[in-house]
């Protein structure tokens, strides 16, 4: 997921479908992570950082 959250940073404005269903996901109390124990927050922060590169890299979303 990490990967694919990376690699739709890089796309840009092109990404805006999938930014878009992803806008709400910094704001959620649950962490979207896969790992267990401390891997996990590790895992949270990374995910939670690349969806925010991703939301500023978009663009507006419509």
């Amino acid at each position: 997921m990490l990967t694919a959250l990376e690699h739709l940073a890089r796309i840009g404005r092109a990404a805006r479908p999938a930014a878009h269903l992803l806008r709400d996901v910094p704001a959620r109390d649950r962490r979207p992570r896969s790992d267990g124990a401390w891997r996990g927050f590790v895992q949270d922060e990374k995910v939670r950082t690349a969806v925010r590169q991703l939301l500023n890299t978009s663009g507006p979303s419509a």
